[in-house]
């Protein structure tokens, strides 16, 4: 698969996320109320609940495909500037992606229930397998020869699976379950849904403009082989931002627990220990991407890809910021004010369409990278400030407490290595794994020294385990 080839393949991933704007935010606002209802143990509530759910994502499906469907030939010849000897391959890629997400936007009412009932064991094995399906399919599909083809019959077979998998959880999670648009659907539940995703939705919307209009630009400015570069960088910076994330998202059905009994002060203690945790996690691990960068680059895709190298520490450099505001972003929906997050999210978002649509005329490729970090760095300040007055009994040192020590450590191990690169270069999975494992236990050791962990986080660490004990 040339270049061209795989900036259409990159672009499909844009075409999907911006059809998940046809979601409405519901996936988040149901989360939310499956935890509120689950821990008043009201069935009656979490029927209601899914099955207007069902609905609402039925009537969703159908009108979204046929919009997008509708616009495709638009899109690709003039907003992605695709070429025309590639415009087939894109229209039939594309199509097929836009018709699998509208089933897993429906059928994504199973997986909200396994997460709302904080079950995270079971999505977190989901996610895992569907993951290893994807990289074997990959593998397989490509060195066949099905190229673009071969990709997207892979999502397919992925798509099944995930949603055969959520089904079979969700009944065994919750036997009383009853599917019923007849009995079940309920206005005052569609009012609920919709009161609190309008929020949700302008938040995907503005988020989009931030993490998915780099390469619709990069296409009609730059071209294909541009958005090649970029996401040979954008896909593992992206990768590692959302392991780390994915770690946090028990959050929202956990505050939701607590907002649901009242336990204000419980809610606090969840942001500050959720703040540090994410802190350890995203800086070490944010630094071993960027002093990595080159020499993984270099195994994976040979020389000529310096380009992406680079790209991908200014990536990474950009959504550790973002990263910071995961907790408060979780715990906030959780507690009924996913408004804060909107509000960041919208400054996050014109700031970037003005940046990027700016710089990437003045400066071309770096353009776009330069008006992400800026946007992401000063929206992450706003949202940090404005979440910090909406939790109680916080306090600003708190955040100096978190960050400085793993900051300062993951910063000394992350120059060892790239001085190390410099002096060695290193190239190879097995000689970068090794790298990578040293320099998570330095860091470990350096972290665990002195009065930085509590007794508390460190009985937390000791039963930290990604997937919780799973029993029917």
């Amino acid at each position: 698969m040339g270049k061209e080839e795989f900036g259409i393949w990159a672009l499909v991933g844009v075409i999907s996320s911006y059809a998940q704007l046809s979601d409405f935010g519901i996936t988040e606002s149901l989360i939310k109320f499956i935890a509120e209802y689950k821990a008043h143990d009201d069935t009656q509530r979490l029927n209601q609940l899914i099955s207007t759910a069902l609905v609402v994502y039925l009537l969703l499906s159908v009108v979204s495909c046929g919009i997008f469907i509708m616009v495709l030939p638009f899109v690709i010849e003039w907003m992605l500037s695709i070429p025309q000897v590639h415009q087939g391959k894109a229209t039939h890629v594309f199509t097929i992606a836009i018709i699998l997400f509208s089933i897993n936007m429906l059928m994504g009412v199973f997986g909200s229930l396994i997460i709302g009932f904080q079950r995270m064991g079971y999505s977190n094995l989901i996610a895992l397998t569907s993951t290893v399906i994807t990289a074997c399919g990959t593998v397989i599909f490509i060195s066949h020869g099905y190229g673009l083809s071969g990709l997207i019959y892979n999502n397919a077979i992925v798509t099944v699976f995930v949603i055969v998998s959520n089904v079979f959880v969700t009944k065994r999670l919750f036997p009383r379950l009853k599917v019923n648009p007849f009995t079940y659907f309920s206005r005052e539940i569609l009012g609920k849904i919709f009161s609190f995703s309008w929020k949700v939705q302008v938040t995907n919307l503005t988020q989009l403009m931030v993490y998915q209009l780099d390469r619709v630009l990069l296409s009609h400015y730059i071209g294909l082989e541009a958005v090649s570069y970029y996401e040979v960088a954008n896909r593992i910076a992206t990768q590692a931002r959302s392991f780390i994330a994915s770690i946090f998202s028990p959050m929202v059905p956990a505050a939701s627990a607590l907002h649901a009994t009242d336990e204000h002060e419980k809610v606090a203690a969840l942001y500050r220990r959720s703040f540090k945790y994410m802190t350890m996690a995203a800086i070490p691990f944010s630094f071993l991407v960027i002093a990595l960068a080159h020499p993984f680059v270099r195994t994976w895709m040979g020389t000529g890809y310096e380009v992406s190298a680079l790209t991908m520490q200014l990536l990474m450099a950009a959504y550790m910021v973002a990263l910071m505001t995961g907790p408060g972003a979780f715990i906030l929906n959780g507690i009924n004010k996913p408004q804060i997050s909107m509000k960041s999210s919208v400054v996050a978002g014109v700031m970037n369409l003005v940046l990027c649509l700016t710089l990437v005329q003045w400066l071309g490729y770096y353009g776009i990278i330069i008006g992400i970090l800026i946007s992401i760095f000063v929206s992450g300040i706003y949202f940090i400030w404005n979440a910090h007055r909406n939790i109680q009994n916080l306090t600003w040192d708190m955040y100096t407490q978190s960050i400085l020590r793993p900051f300062f450590t993951a910063l000394c191990a992350g120059l060892a290595l790239l001085v190390l690169d410099v002096i060695y270069p290193l190239t190879g999975y097995v000689v970068l794994s090794i790298v990578g494992i040293l320099y998570s236990v330095a860091v470990g050791v350096a972290m665990s020294s002195g009065k930085y962990l509590d007794d508390f986080d460190r009985l937390t660490i000791m039963k930290l385990n990604p997937l919780k004990v799973i029993r029917f």
